[in-house]
């Protein structure tokens, strides 16, 4: 039997040995070393830590535009009641 067309629900050597080493190829281009589990555990920690930041600068920009809104609503209130003879 040729070694890359194996029997139905072996694997090919070859595919797995090729897709172990492109794997570990692009974790090296990202600079984590994949048979370093501490490299890993800190790639792990600072996309966790990415993330976290993109939540809260989403939050950080619906907290802008409220203040945006509310701030030309006040400011709108303010020169309503004045005209209207308020204070």
């Amino acid at each position: 039997m040729d070694k890359c067309h194996p029997p139905a629900g072996d694997r090919c050597k070859y595919s797995e040995e090729a897709a172990k080493l492109a794997v570990k190829q692009v974790f090296a281009i990202l600079g984590v070393d994949v048979d370093d589990p501490a490299a890993v555990e800190d790639f792990r920690k600072d996309l966790r830590f990415g993330q976290m930041m993109r939540k809260a600068s989403d939050k950080g920009f619906v907290a802008v535009v409220v203040l945006s809104f509310t701030a030309m609503a006040v400011a709108a209130w303010a020169g309503v009641s004045s005209k209207m003879g308020g204070h």
